[in-house]
């Protein structure tokens, strides 16, 4: 699983960049627009939502005083 994480990051890497980022509130290119990339996200923003890819709830947890959103299905 690993090996296939370190495959998917670059991947992932090169559609957020053409995309042109990922603006979750107020960040902006020197032209104004934001990024699309946000979109794309799978988890981000979606609470407990079901997951996109198996249909069951997402759940939060807290990491480092931040809220994350998981699959506890998909991301063990």
């Amino acid at each position: 699983e690993a090996q296939k994480l370190f495959a998917a990051i670059p991947v992932i890497l090169r559609q957020a960049i053409a995309s042109g980022g990922t603006t979750l509130k107020d960040y902006l290119h020197p032209d104004g627009q934001g990024g699309e990339h946000k979109e794309d996200l799978q988890v981000y923003g979606r609470g407990k939502l079901p997951c996109l890819r198996c249909g069951k709830p997402l759940k939060k947890t807290v990491v480092a005083q931040r809220g994350t959103h998981f699959c506890p299905h998909c991301q063990k």
